[in-house]
């Protein structure tokens, strides 16, 4: 009779551990298996060869490890493998002269220099540059007395070949949890979504709230991206299958989502009482929960199902809008009601794909979601092309070598400084792209190290080894887990790391806290003048940004306006491109705002335009909605005709132009357009909005231009 009672709470005692792992978001379970390596690593070369040999292997270990990211295997192949080279050439080249003083100043400058280039492979090279960088400060840690020996390079190499072995290895073990968890984290975010828009709905005026829906929009965007490169690059088995038709089907809900924004407008501002608005957010919320179920079944396989009670409540709520629609007042509503349905018709079928016997059906080509995975090229002439004085990537360079050479020389002629590493690891990981991004860098770089130094202080109490180590190999975990998440805690564990291994390097010297502060803030200082040193202001690529938004619009208007589909993966794919477009200039607007006003782009403008773009994209998301309603298969020529001159005029009214341009379709086009229900006067809203942001396209190159030749006065919204 005992032994039931007694199992039982066995059972859940042994479970809970593993529950909790399955609820560990993948950053966490990454710095934990990047913790691991390193441990296992270190542990390894100190029962073989000795503390010595260790102390040299962690070193490189830590740099490889730092290109460990949650990826494809071939990808964190190929990544660790470019930190180990570039991490150790660094590391050997600056201690091979180290004994020359007249060229060691020289070396750093190019070292830098050549570190941050490497960002010119994109953002997958953001790490890579980093470990080069790390190595040049660990090897500027080495006591002088030490020097480059064959054994300790030999010993380096040892401990970044094998973390790469490792990193090759738990990748290859954890695609399954890497895959699972972008799913999940795809759903949350989508749900998160939903609510940040039903908050909206409910208060349209609060803009904190607009500002939150911008956020989520982009948070979402790089979740999706992130869970495409795991998932669409699978394809063993029928959890590859179903996880590729989950993920498609919130592509089709994040943008049915988005384009419901401008009938949503529509309804706010129009007739809309309190009570429309009410109704219309409580959809969005009671959706937002259903979405949090199949989360919580993707992470953990245990399937929520949908409340009956929760199913018959947004049935209610969607019918009471659709009678409010049909009094006549206000055509909008019947849009949103018709959006919503839909929407929540993918929240139906995301659920039950999850219960279904049988495989859902993929809706478009295997071979097609290859478009939709980053490429991960590593080709030289990536760089080579950034060798102009114009190039973003050359400037940031160039101002970040100047920089940290500078802060390096200056620390060495002050008799007070110890390390002046520490000064220039300080100015290379506050100094960013763009101002924005540097201004935000320096901040969470000063309290982060304030915080991880108080960490130290606590840690000096300490004299044992061991333990001292094992907390340099946990601050190791930490920071790399954090780097993506919230970056003062990667400050905070990276002071913890330099301290340390400074201390351990030295055999036992003091920990220099006070010294870490003052040097952590001097190089913020130094990093946050010096991005004023040959700029990359946000104006210089605003031009090729909107020609590039313009050409992925057309793209997706010329392909969604047709009545037959050569490729029936190529609108997600033409969509997915004009979308990312438009971020990326809303994603300028944001870094401008940091910039000075004499060099600010005008918000203004940029807000007219953005607006304009993401209505136009409403509306032809919403024809394409009501093409696939009305059915695809080759209609009457009408109809195609029809659609090829409205493609025609989409083109013309997209070119910047100074004029108010509006399009006029010819009354047979109407009249075949008609046909379709709901087709013509979404068609006419997206020739309109495409006159808008050709008109805003305009505005800004004249401003451009002017700017260009100081003609042009101040933001008036600068403040």
């Amino acid at each position: 009779m005992s032994a039931v009672p007694a199992s039982a709470p066995r059972a859940r005692r042994i479970h809970l551990p593993l529950r909790a792992l399955l609820r560990m978001p993948a950053w966490v379970v990454n710095g934990l298996t990047v913790a691991s390596g390193l441990m296992l690593v270190q542990g390894s070369i100190l029962l073989m060869a000795g503390a010595h040999a260790a102390q040299a292997a962690i070193a490189t270990g830590v740099c490889a490890s730092l290109a460990d990211v949650v990826t494809t295997t071939d990808r964190v192949a190929r990544r660790v493998l470019a930190a180990v080279i570039a991490s150790t050439v660094c590391a050997t080249l600056f201690l091979a002269v180290r004994p020359c003083e007249a060229i060691v100043i020289p070396t750093v400058v190019l070292i830098v220099f050549a570190a941050m280039l490497l960002q010119a492979w994109g953002p997958k090279a953001g790490t890579v540059s980093f470990a080069t960088t790390m190595s040049l400060v660990f090897a500027m840690s080495v006591p002088a007395s030490q020097g480059l020996t064959f054994d300790s390079a030999a010993w380096g190499l040892v401990g970044a070949i094998g973390y790469w072995i490792w990193a090759v290895l738990t990748a290859h073990l954890l695609q399954p949890t890497w895959r699972r968890l972008a799913l999940a984290s795809v759903v949350q975010d989508m749900a998160g979504l939903l609510r940040a828009l039903a908050a909206r709905t409910r208060d349209p005026a609060d803009l904190q709230v607009q500002e939150q829906v911008v956020r989520q929009e982009a948070k979402l965007a790089e979740q999706m991206q992130a869970a495409r490169d795991l998932i669409f690059a699978n394809t063993d088995g029928p959890a590859a299958h179903l996880q590729t038709c989950v993920l498609l089907r919130l592509t089709d809900l994040r943008d049915l989502a988005i384009a419901g924004k401008i009938d949503t407008a529509l309804v706010r501002h129009g007739a809309a009482s309190l009570q429309e608005r009410l109704i219309f957010a409580d959809v969005l919320q009671h959706m937002a929960l259903a979405m949090d179920g199949v989360a919580q079944h993707v992470r953990t396989a245990r399937l929520q199902p949908l409340d009956a009670t929760v199913e018959r409540q947004i049935g209610r709520l969607l019918d009471a809008l659709e009678a409010r629609a049909r009094d006549g007042r206000d055509d909008a509503r019947r849009v949103v009601a018709e959006i919503l349905r839909s929407q929540f018709a993918h929240v139906r079928a995301i659920q039950a794909m999850h219960t279904a016997i049988e495989q859902p059906r993929l809706p478009c080509r295997r071979s097609d979601l290859r478009r939709y995975i980053a490429p991960d090229a590593w080709r030289w002439a990536a760089i080579w092309t950034q060798l102009r004085p114009d190039s973003p990537t050359f400037r940031y360079a160039v101002r970040t070598a100047l920089a940290a050479g500078s802060a390096y020389a200056i620390c060495r002629l002050l008799p007070w400084t110890a390390h002046p590493q520490w000064v220039l690891l300080s100015v290379t990981v506050v100094m960013q792209g763009s101002l924005a991004q540097t201004l935000v860098r320096r901040n969470a770089r000063v309290w982060g190290t304030l915080s991880g130094c108080v960490v130290v202080a606590l840690l000096a109490w300490s004299s044992s080894t061991l333990f001292l180590t094992l907390c340099f190999l946990v601050a190791a975990g930490v920071a790399h887990a954090y780097l993506g998440v919230r970056y003062s805690v990667t400050a905070a564990a990276a002071a913890v790391m330099a301290v340390l291994q400074a201390h351990l390097v030295a055999h036992g010297t003091d920990f220099s806290i006070l010294e870490r502060v003052a040097d952590s803030v001097i190089g913020a200082l130094v990093g946050w003048a010096a991005s004023y040193a040959l700029p990359s202001w946000e104006r210089r690529r605003l031009s090729n940004d909107l020609r590039q938004a313009h050409e992925a619009i057309r793209a997706y208007a010329s392909e969604i306006l047709k009545l037959d589909e050569a490729s029936p993966g190529l609108p997600r794919f033409t969509r997915q491109r004009a979308y990312d477009a438009i971020r990326a200039i809303g994603a300028t607007q944001s870094r401008t705002l940091a910039e000075p006003a004499s060099v600010r782009l005008p918000a203004a403008e940029l807000t007219l335009w953005l607006a304009a773009a993401y209505d136009l994209m409403s509306h032809l998301s919403n024809a394409r909605l009501s093409l696939t309603l009305h059915g695809r298969a080759p209609g009457p020529a009408p109809l195609g005709n029809a659609l090829a001159q409205v493609v025609c005029e989409l083109d013309h009214a997209l070119r910047p132009s100074t004029l108010e341009r509006s399009s006029v379709l010819e009354p047979a086009a109407r009249s075949a357009l008609g046909s379709v229900p709901d087709l013509l006067p979404r068609l006419q809203d997206a020739l309109k909005d495409a006159a808008n942001v050709g008109m805003a396209s305009c505005k800004l190159r004249s401003m451009l231009a002017r700017r260009a030749n100081g003609g042009l006065p101040r933001d008036p919204e600068a403040g």
